[in-house]
C-alpha cells in the first residue's frame, strides 16, 4: 500500500512539471499582440463606431462651417419711414410730407473680411488636433484592454492547471496520511492552496469580466458581448532607440500640432487686430415718396471713428503676447512630451529585459528547484512543505512574468498615444509574488491594478 502511494505521488508530482510548462494556452497561438488581427479588427471597429470620435467630428465640421460667415458682409438694414407736415395726414399736399425707404450697408474696411476669414479658419484648424487625440486614445485604451483581457486569460488557465495539481496532490497526501506516512499539516496546507486557488480563480474571473466590458464600451457594444481571443500575451521588443521614440512621438503629437495651429491663430487675430485700428464705412440711399408731389432721393456715406483706442491697441497687445507666448507652450509640450515618452521607453525596455531575465534564469531554475524538492523528498531528506514552497514560488513566477508581458503591452500602447497624461501604473499582476515573503507564506499575489 505505501509503496502504491509513493509512486502514485512521483507521478502526481511529475504531472505538476508539465502543468508549470509555459505552453501556449489550449487554442491560443503564440502570435505578438501587436500582430493579432483580432486586436485590429477591434481597433479598427472602435474608430469606426466611437461616440467620442463622431463627436469631435461634428465639433470640426460646425467650426468649418462658421468661416463663409466670417467673411460676409453685414447684413444691410432697411428702414421706412414717414415724415408729415402739420398734425394733419398730408402726404401729397405739403411739400415736406414724405414716405422713405432707406437702405444702408456697412463696409469694413479693406482687408478686415479677408482677415476674419482667416482668423475663423485657423480656429477651426485649432480643432483637428481633437480628432486625432480622439483617435490615438482609443486605440491606446483598446490595446490596454485586451492587454488586461489576455492577462486575465491567461492567468485564469494557470489557475485552472493549478487547481487539478492541488486536487491530484490532495488525495494522496490524504492517501499518506491514512496509512501514517503523512503528516496533517501537510494535508491542512494543501487544503489552504486549494482555497487560495479559489480565491484567484474568483479575482481573474472578475478582472477578465471587467476588461471585456471595457473593450465593448470602446466599441460601443453592449457590454457583456462575447469576445474569442485567439493570440496570447507575447513579447515584442521596441525597435530603436529612446531618441528615435521621442522623434516619432513629436511627430504623432496632437497637442505639439495644436500648439503650433495656436501660435497660426494668435498671430491671425494680431493682424486682425491691428486692422481693427483702421475705421470702416457705410453707404445709404433713399427714396421718398411725397404724393403727387416730385419725389426726392438720398444718398449718403458714413465712416466710423475708432476713437477708443486705447481698447483697440490692448486687443492688438494681447493678441502679439499669446503670439509670443505661442511658442514657450510649444517648447513646454515638446519637453514634457520628451520626458514621458522615454520614461515609457525605458520602462518598456526594462521589462523586456526582466522577461529574459525570467525566462532565462528564474523559471528555469525554479523548475530546478521543484525537482530537486521532489527528490529529495523521495529520499526523506527534506519535508513535504519544501516541495509546497518551490511549487508556489515557481507559479508565482509564472504569474509575475505574465504581469510583465501585459505590462509591457501597455508601455507600447502609451507609446502610440503619445498623450502628455503621466501613467498612473500599469498591471502588475502578481507583482512581488515571487518574493521571500511570498514563497514563506505560501502566498501569490493574484491581484491586478491599473489605472
Amino acid at each position: 500500500m505505501v509503496s502504491v502511494i509513493r509512486r502514485a505521488f512521483v507521478i502526481v508530482i511529475s504531472l505538476s512539471v508539465l502543468c508549470l510548462a509555459p505552453e501556449p494556452a489550449r487554442g491560443q497561438s503564440a502570435l505578438p499582440a501587436e500582430d493579432d488581427a483580432i486586436l485590429q479588427a477591434l481597433i479598427a471597429e472602435a474608430l469606426e463606431r466611437s461616440p467620442d470620435l463622431h463627436v469631435a467630428q461634428s465639433m470640426i465640421s460646425a467650426a468649418q462651417a462658421s468661416t463663409a460667415r466670417a467673411r460676409a458682409l453685414p447684413d444691410p438694414t432697411v428702414s421706412i419711414a414717414y415724415t408729415n407736415d402739420g398734425w394733419a395726414p398730408s402726404l401729397g399736399s405739403m411739400p415736406m410730407t414724405t414716405l422713405g425707404f432707406m437702405v444702408s450697408q456697412a463696409l469694413p474696411y479693406s482687408g478686415k473680411r479677408d482677415l476674419r476669414a482667416n482668423l475663423a479658419t485657423s480656429q477651426a484648424r485649432e480643432l483637428e488636433p481633437l480628432l486625432a487625440r480622439a483617435r490615438l486614445s482609443i486605440e491606446a485604451a483598446v490595446r490596454r484592454a485586451s492587454a488586461g483581457l489576455l492577462l486575465a486569460r491567461e492567468l485564469q488557465a494557470l489557475t485552472a492547471g493549478q487547481r487539478e495539481l492541488w486536487r491530484q496532490i490532495e488525495v494522496v497526501a490524504r492517501a499518506r496520511y491514512a496509512v501514517g506516512q503523512g503528516a496533517l499539516p501537510d494535508v491542512l496546507r494543501i487544503q489552504t492552496e486549494v482555497t487560495r486557488v479559489e480565491q484567484r480563480a474568483i479575482e481573474q474571473a472578475a478582472e477578465a469580466e471587467v476588461n471585456l466590458a471595457r473593450i465593448n464600451r470602446l466599441l460601443a457594444r453592449p457590454l457583456d458581448t462575447p469576445l474569442e481571443t485567439t493570440g496570447r500575451l507575447s513579447l515584442s521588443p521596441l525597435a530603436g532607440s529612446a531618441e528615435e521614440a521621442i522623434e516619432q512621438a513629436q511627430s504623432a503629437s496632437p497637442e505639439l500640432k495644436g500648439a503650433a495651429l495656436a501660435i497660426e491663430t494668435s498671430t491671425a487675430a494680431a493682424a486682425l487686430a491691428r486692422r481693427d485700428l483702421k475705421p470702416d464705412f457705410s453707404v445709404q440711399g433713399g427714396y421718398m415718396n411725397r404724393g403727387g408731389l416730385d419725389a426726392m432721393w438720398l444718398a449718403g456715406v458714413g465712416i466710423s471713428l475708432p476713437i477708443n483706442k486705447k481698447a483697440r491697441e490692448s486687443a492688438v497687445a494681447e493678441a502679439e503676447i499669446r503670439a509670443k507666448g505661442g511658442s514657450d507652450v510649444a517648447r513646454s509640450i515638446g519637453l514634457q512630451l520628451a520626458y514621458l515618452t522615454r520614461e515609457r521607453f525605458t520602462r518598456a525596455k526594462a521589462l523586456e529585459k526582466l522577461v529574459a531575465l525570467y525566462d532565462g534564469g528564474i523559471i528555469p531554475q525554479g523548475q530546478m528547484t521543484v525537482d530537486a524538492a521532489i527528490t529529495n523528498y523521495q529520499t526523506g531528506k527534506v519535508a513535504f512543505i519544501s516541495v509546497l514552497e518551490a511549487m508556489t514560488a515557481l507559479n508565482a513566477d509564472r504569474w509575475t512574468r505574465a504581469g510583465f508581458l501585459a505590462d509591457h503591452a501597455r508601455w507600447r500602447a502609451s507609446l502610440r498615444e503619445a498623450s502628455l497624461g503621466e501613467e498612473t501604473g500599469m498591471l502588475r499582476a502578481g507583482a512581488g509574488a515571487g518574493s521571500t515573503s511570498a514563497v514563506q507564506t505560501g502566498g501569490m499575489a493574484g491581484g491586478m491594478g491599473g489605472k
